[in-house]
């Protein structure tokens, strides 16, 4: 999956298309992904993903994602605050 890919973010999106704004990962709470929540989160950080969507509004594994996944950085930050200024 595209989510898991180093080469389809750092290569494909980064490189070749040019995109300089952040990236979100797929759904990981899904089950479109192989492997356990805490897996795919990781996969996904370490392949590149900015922010992690979870959507399935499970609290359990909502509380797993928040201690796994790191506060925002700088350029998520800014991406982010860019875009919804864009929003008003």
């Amino acid at each position: 999956a595209a989510t898991h890919s180093k080469k389809v973010i750092n290569e494909a999106i980064r490189r070749y298309i040019g995109f300089k704004g952040i990236i979100i990962s797929d759904d990981i709470s899904m089950k479109a992904l192989k492997y356990d929540l805490i897996k795919n989160i990781t996969k996904a950080l370490n392949a590149g993903c900015n922010i992690i969507l979870h959507c399935n509004g499970k609290i359990d594994e909502m509380k797993k994602v928040a201690e796994i996944v790191p506060k925002i950085d700088k350029f998520t930050q800014k991406k982010t605050s860019q875009f919804y200024k864009f929003l008003r």
